[in-house]
């Protein structure tokens, strides 16, 4: 189905040749099917496990690159992903106020985010440490560039967050915090292959992270299987994640072009 843009503040934030690639992808499909509750909550979270816009397909190659070319393209990840992500728990937490009143809790709202949004918000400064421990990019041609659609796709994914829209915030914070978790458990494995006789790389809360597959909490599903019941909810989830996923396919497709750039020179 075509998605409509309810909310004036987020005209401009649809990449539309990205939306049509995503058409037949698990979460479009969810919008034509009455699934409700359980169902849905499941249905969901599984779809997006496999969703590819969830994490740059470039990090998974990296241990196939020198250890120089991967401290490299790590350093230039981070520099521009702290950017695009910076003040993630403050806005989850303010997704997670905005629910208190349609979602059964008695938590605070900061305890409420951790809840739903689990590890995306427990380990929120691992990039920037990451940031710390392999130094500035090494790529210095276009990063002014760079940085600005780094700002501006913060800047998208915050309007979603604070849309008016029903399920919208919610459903874009589930999109930000799983995409979070995969980036992370990608890049705990890449740090531990560090060939012998290179410095290591440590980031403490990255490595906890090494084994443990992005996961959904318990409580999400449970929310989301509430917020289902709701015909207007469950669009406005759908929505917030179809648009959070193309803003991620095109965050990541720059971040790729200044990696295949970096890789030439290094080469």
């Amino acid at each position: 189905m075509a998605y409509e843009l309810k909310d004036q503040r987020m005209s401009g934030v649809v990449d539309y040749d990205v939306a049509r690639r995503q058409g037949t992808s698990h979460w479009n499909n969810l919008a034509q099917q009455n699934l409700t509750g359980r169902d849905f909550a499941t249905h969901l979270l599984d779809g997006l496990k496999r969703e590819p816009a969830l994490s740059p397909a470039y990090l998974t190659e990296l241990s196939g690159n020198s250890w120089e070319q991967t401290t490299s393209l790590l350093a230039d990840f981070a520099h521009l992903f702290a950017i695009a992500s910076h003040g993630w728990p403050v806005m989850a937490t303010q997704v997670a106020a905005g629910l208190q009143h349609h979602l059964p809790s008695d938590l605070v709202p900061s305890d409420l985010a951790v809840s739903l949004f689990g590890d995306s918000i427990l380990h929120a400064d691992c990039i920037r440490q990451l940031a710390v421990a392999v130094g500035p990019t090494r790529l210095r041609a276009g990063l002014t560039t760079a940085e600005a659609n780094a700002l501006a796709h913060r800047r998208r994914m915050e309007i979603l967050l604070t849309s008016e829209r029903t399920g919208c915030a919610f459903g874009t914070g589930i999109a930000i915090s799983l995409s979070w978790m995969r980036v992370a458990g990608i890049i705990s494995h890449v740090l531990q292959t560090a060939p012998s006789g290179h410095p290591a790389i440590t980031v403490p809360e990255l490595e906890v992270m090494a084994n443990q597959p992005p996961a959904s909490t318990s409580t999400l599903a449970q929310y989301l299987a509430t917020a289902a019941e709701s015909p207007s909810a469950r669009r406005g989830l759908l929505f917030g994640i179809g648009q959070a996923l193309a803003l991620q396919v095109t965050f990541w497709s720059l971040l790729a072009d200044r990696a295949r750039t970096l890789s030439r020179r290094k080469a």
